[in-house]
């Protein structure tokens, strides 16, 4: 089963520390960050604030690991991954746990957005949003307020924080934020004396409803840029397709041209109401003509699912399902091909299941 910080897809929530204080929820700063005992009196006005702001704007190469922490609850796993940015294109990959599993992969070239559920099947998302992007988020950064000293994985620096909620760092980060609520998000960035950014951080918390349960999401994350940042970003060779679908309330990659096997793809979303999962399965097999398969479980848009196949007698054909209950919604993701492909239509349907969304 998956596990709860997973299931939240990548809801993520960032708190910052500012002058040993938590702002939005409580936990460490990541990369063990100490807070500096000099004399000095924080937050104060950030000296190299013209130039800080200067070099965010023209931040041309840049790169580092990401360190930190995501909570679910009462449940807390380690981030990991890795943010590059290379002459207004970026590509940040973020991973939640271990073993891991992807909580953002994005890259992003000339304005354009591919998205990936594996760092494998990339999907051509189109125009990133205006103004969403890390490029313009790390510009949009307040460089006046200098909250101290503190160290991430070695590096000492000065911490500059952006007031909360005036910098959305979710969708900045690859995150889409479609079923947040609640959402909150702080920008902190890292400059050394001098005034050059050598890294930022995020705080940011929401809430999200999966399960049929309300829970609340923190997460807290930095990224140093290393000092030898040189990197290439490149858009996918081949992508998927993109289809969302807003009165369902449902998003599907297809793999269109780069498809194995010639599969059609539905889906239907009704009204579950109080129902579980397992009880409407239970009614949408009740419901069948052939008998399927056993359930077998998966996730499916960061929510516990089922999948089944049958052979189909009177349509003369292959059909893997997908079941998943999303709040109070019932969607059925039907997957349909020719009898002698089953084992190809298997591992494309578990392919296209990997990348749906829910846009509500």
């Amino acid at each position: 089963m998956p596990s709860g910080l997973r299931r939240t897809g990548a809801a993520i929530c960032i708190c910052i520390l500012v002058a040993g204080v938590v702002a939005g929820c409580a936990g460490k700063k990541s990369g063990d960050t100490a807070r500096a005992s000099a004399a000095a009196t924080y937050p104060a006005p950030f000296a190299q604030s013209t130039r800080l702001g200067a070099g965010l704007v023209g931040l041309d190469q840049a790169s580092g690991p990401i360190v930190g922490t995501m909570k679910v609850g009462s449940t807390t796993r380690p981030l990991s991954g890795m943010v590059s940015i290379e002459n207004g294109a970026t590509k940040i990959r973020m991973l939640e746990g271990d073993p891991t599993t992807y909580i953002s992969d994005e890259i992003v070239v000339g304005g354009h957005r591919y998205t990936s559920p594996d760092d494998n099947i990339w999907i051509d998302r189109g125009t990133k949003s205006a103004g969403s992007g890390l490029v313009k988020a790390l510009a949009a950064a307040d460089t006046t307020v200098d909250s101290g000293l503190g160290t991430v994985t070695g590096i000492t620096a000065h911490e500059i924080v952006t007031p909360a909620d005036q910098v959305d760092m979710a969708p900045a980060l690859g995150i889409d934020t479609w079923t947040f609520d609640n959402e909150s998000t702080t920008l902190r960035i890292w400059a050394d004396d001098a005034g050059k950014p050598v890294g930022f951080g995020a705080s940011m918390s929401w809430t999200v409803t999966l399960g049929g349960q309300t829970q609340d999401v923190s997460v807290e994350l930095d990224v140093m840029f290393a000092a030898e940042s040189s990197v290439e970003i490149l858009a996918p060779a081949k992508s998927w397709q993109w289809k969302q679908d807003r009165p369902s309330g449902i998003a599907v990659g297809y793999p269109g041209p780069l498809a194995t096997v010639t599969t059609n793809v539905t889906w239907s979303a009704v009204d579950a109401g109080k129902l579980t999962l397992s009880e409407t399965t239970k009614k949408f097999v009740d419901a069948l003509t052939d008998t399927p398969t056993g359930t077998q479980s998966i996730v499916i848009g960061s929510e516990d699912a089922y999948w089944m196949s049958l052979h189909r007698t009177e349509q003369d054909d292959y059909m893997v399902v997908g079941l998943v209950v999303h709040e109070t919604m019932f969607y059925s993701i039907l997957i349909v091909g020719s009898q002698g492909d089953h084992a190809a239509i298997d591992a494309q349907a578990l392919q296209i299941f990997s990348t749906i969304e829910f846009t509500r």
